[in-house]
């Protein structure tokens, strides 16, 4: 029960940030700018949602 929604939360915040990117960027406009905040929440959807995912895993196995 945790495992699933924590991997749904981690998803959310994944494309969330995924998201928050790519309109940072202009990408949905048809431009591309290299703007250093969306690459920073790019890093930090990629780096909470895997540290989300992983802390389950480690729960889990603690558990047991």
């Amino acid at each position: 029960m945790l495992k699933k929604i924590v991997c749904a939360a981690s998803f959310v915040v994944f494309v969330l940030c995924v998201y928050s990117f790519l309109g940072g960027n202009k990408v949905f406009e048809g431009k591309f700018e290299n703007d250093y905040v969306a690459w920073y929440f790019l890093a930090k959807g990629i780096f909470c949602s895997l540290a989300l995912y992983l802390l389950v895993l480690i729960l889990e196995k603690l558990k047991k």
